[in-house]
Parts: C-alpha cells; sequence; structure tokens
C-alpha cells in the first residue's frame, strides 16, 4: 500500500515512475481523433498483474486521474469523455507505457436563414471560426459559450456556396459545414408575396428607403419605396421591381445628402423625393408623391 500511494504523488509531481521491477505494459487509446464529449478507451495490458495509474499530462506535469487492477488476463482498461486534448500514459509500479494522445474533432453545428448564419463550436478554444462566401474569407467572433452570428449581407442572383469551419487550435481536427443554395430574383409588382419581397425589402431598408416594415408582402408602402429608388437611380419609374432593377439595387449604395452635418429635412424636386438627414447622414429617403418638377435647387430647412 505504501508502495501505491508513493507512485501516485510521485506521478502528480510528474517524476517518471520508479523501477521496482520489469513491467511490460502495453498502452493505447481508441479512437485516436474522438467527436467533442465523444467516448475514448484507453486500455492496455500488464505482466505480472498488478495496480494500474492513468496518469495525464498537465501543465503542472504528470498527475494521476483514474485507477484499476488488471484483470486475470493482465488487461485493463479507462474510459473517459473526451472534451479537451489529453496525453496519457499507464504505470504500475514496476513499469510505465509509452504516451497515447487523443485528439478532439469539435462539435461545429451552423444554421442559414436568409442572410444570416448562426451557429456554435464546442468546445470554444478548439480553434478559429471562419466564414467563406462570395469569394471572401473572415474570422467571426465567438463568444465563451462557443456561440457565433455572421451576416453574409446582400447576394446576388445565382448560386451561392457558403462554408463555415474551424482553424483548429493543438490538439483538435479541422471540422466544417456547408450550405449550397440557388438565389433567384424575380420580377416583382404591387401585390408580389414571397422570399424575393422580403429580400428586396431588406435591402431598401438597408440602404435608407421607408418602409413601416420588413416582411414578404409588397404593398403600397413597398411601391412607394421601390418608386423612391428609381428616381434616386433614375431608373424608369414603374413602382415594379425587373431584372435591371435588381442589378441596380445590388451595387447601390445610401444616397447622400447636400450637406454633411447637421439635422434637416432635404427635398430633391427633380427626383420627387424628401431625405430626413440625421448627423449629416441620410437616415431615410422617402417617396413625394406631389405634382412638384422642374430643376429648382435643393431645398434644405435646419
Amino acid at each position: 500500500m505504501r508502495r501505491v500511494v508513493l507512485l501516485a504523488a510521485l506521478a502528480a509531481l510528474g517524476v517518471p515512475a520508479p523501477a521496482f521491477g520489469a513491467d511490460v505494459v502495453t498502452f493505447s487509446a481508441q479512437p485516436r481523433v474522438v467527436a467533442y464529449d465523444g467516448l475514448v478507451r484507453l486500455h492496455g495490458s500488464t505482466v505480472p498483474l498488478s495496480e494500474v495509474f492513468l496518469v495525464q499530462r498537465l501543465q503542472t506535469g504528470w498527475t494521476v486521474i483514474a485507477q484499476t487492477r488488471a484483470g486475470t488476463d493482465g488487461a485493463f482498461v479507462f474510459e473517459r469523455r473526451a472534451r479537451t486534448p489529453g496525453v496519457y500514459q499507464a504505470r504500475t509500479l514496476g513499469g510505465q507505457s509509452a504516451e497515447a494522445a487523443t485528439t478532439i474533432r469539435p462539435r461545429l453545428r451552423a444554421r442559414l436563414r436568409g442572410s444570416i448564419l448562426t451557429g456554435r463550436v464546442l468546445p470554444a478554444r478548439a480553434g478559429a471560426v471562419v466564414l467563406r462566401a462570395q469569394g471572401r474569407t473572415r474570422r467571426l467572433r465567438v463568444g465563451s459559450a462557443g456561440r457565433f452570428r455572421a451576416r453574409l449581407g446582400h447576394l446576388r442572383a445565382g448560386r451561392h456556396l457558403v462554408q463555415v469551419s474551424v482553424r483548429p487550435a493543438a490538439g483538435y481536427v479541422r471540422a466544417a459545414r456547408r450550405f449550397a443554395f440557388r438565389i433567384r430574383r424575380p420580377a416583382l409588382r404591387l401585390g408580389s408575396h414571397g422570399p424575393g419581397v422580403l429580400v428586396l425589402k431588406r435591402r431598401l431598408a438597408e440602404l435608407g428607403y421607408a418602409l413601416p416594415s420588413v416582411d414578404s408582402g409588397y404593398g403600397w408602402a413597398t411601391y412607394e419605396a421601390v418608386l423612391a429608388f428609381q428616381k434616386v437611380h433614375g431608373l424608369p419609374r414603374t413602382g415594379g421591381v425587373d431584372r435591371r432593377f435588381w442589378q441596380v439595387l445590388g451595387r447601390a449604395s445610401r444616397p447622400r445628402p447636400s450637406v454633411g452635418r447637421g439635422d434637416y429635412l432635404e427635398v430633391r424636386k427633380t427626383q420627387q423625393t424628401l431625405y430626413e438627414v440625421r448627423d449629416g447622414k441620410v437616415a431615410r429617403v422617402i417617396h413625394v408623391s406631389t405634382g412638384v418638377t422642374g430643376n429648382t435647387p435643393v431645398g434644405t430647412w435646419r
């Protein structure tokens, strides 16, 4: 019993096992690459029969984490949940095995809804979470619980492949999820309904065009927002959305006011639009359905 206590104390201090005899200890880990929180089997055999200690290499040195007695055939086994990478060794009073390491495959979950990607990686320290979409790669911010969120931005019509992956830290392996989808830009008009309308309204709202809500319905408010966009960009004033409209919408930016400071209203008579300016930036673009036309200079009120 004193020998067992001595071995445990020495192992906890990171000191190699004392050679009390000529024990032969075999040892291996299965699987070598294990999914996060999966079961890893650390097993082997010893000759002669003896008490077996499972030790793990930590920053403070080798530490005893489990103990068992070999069976009548000399075999022993330890089972552990794999939540962090580890380097292990089996030791007896008279010998020690070679080292066996386990590598963790992180658990990566991701969901794409519209242009919003959400997900979680476990453990959070498994590595950097990277998003690749539209030919660009960017690193995502991961919270302490492993959660992440990203907006894909405006996606042009066509086929898209989005991939989120983990660039592994030491002791982990790569994990990835892919999403393939096709975006169609349908012709839209007053009374239309569906995901195409939702994409349209999200983009118009992002650019500052006045909309009371962002949903899948193409009502009068959407009609007037489309009219305002067409006026700002010199498109035919139809109130409907066609292929050319989608192309211009994809590369458009928020309009700029005439004066780059202060809060005021700016009337664009030739466009028949009203800019609501806050801190020198256009907060809203509003369609004005009056008959005012001509090339009268822009009016501003402070």
